[in-house]
């Protein structure tokens, strides 16, 4: 019985893993350059997130949530000047970008629809819920 219980517990874990992309280097910062005008951005200064969102250039401070369609990119940028930041998913830590060193920037793509609470672990106080349609 325990052995079942243990696999029920098991599969439904894994189960609620959402797929998601993540590209980082040289590779995410030409793709964020070529497009981005068209792009949401997660920008990081003053240890906090700003939303900058297509055709609109005031950066919102501090969002709580952001809203994206499944397949769509969110980018995530350090403009920091000497801070370094490290992005992870707090929901199922699938993923956790490296080291962000100041004018990094990465790619990521969540594939399936959910919520996700993307955190910094170096600075715990830099947190947004990104909802996945």
């Amino acid at each position: 019985m325990k052995t079942i219980f243990y696999f029920v517990l098991l599969f439904f874990s894994f189960g609620a893993i959402a797929s998601t992309d993540v590209m980082e280097g040289d590779d995410a910062k030409s793709s964020y350059e070529a497009s981005k005008d068209s792009v949401v951005a997660l920008i990081q200064k003053r240890k906090t997130f700003y939303l900058q969102e297509p055709g609109n250039p005031k950066l919102k401070r501090k969002p709580k949530e952001l809203t994206v369609k499944a397949g769509e990119v969110i980018y995530i940028l350090n403009s920091e000047k000497k801070i370094t930041h490290n992005i992870y998913d707090t929901t199922d830590e699938s993923w956790v970008l490296t080291a962000q060193e100041p004018g990094d920037v990465a790619a990521v793509k969540f594939d399936d629809p959910g919520e996700h609470d993307l955190k910094c672990a170096i600075h715990p106080k830099m947190k947004i819920k990104v909802i996945v349609e």
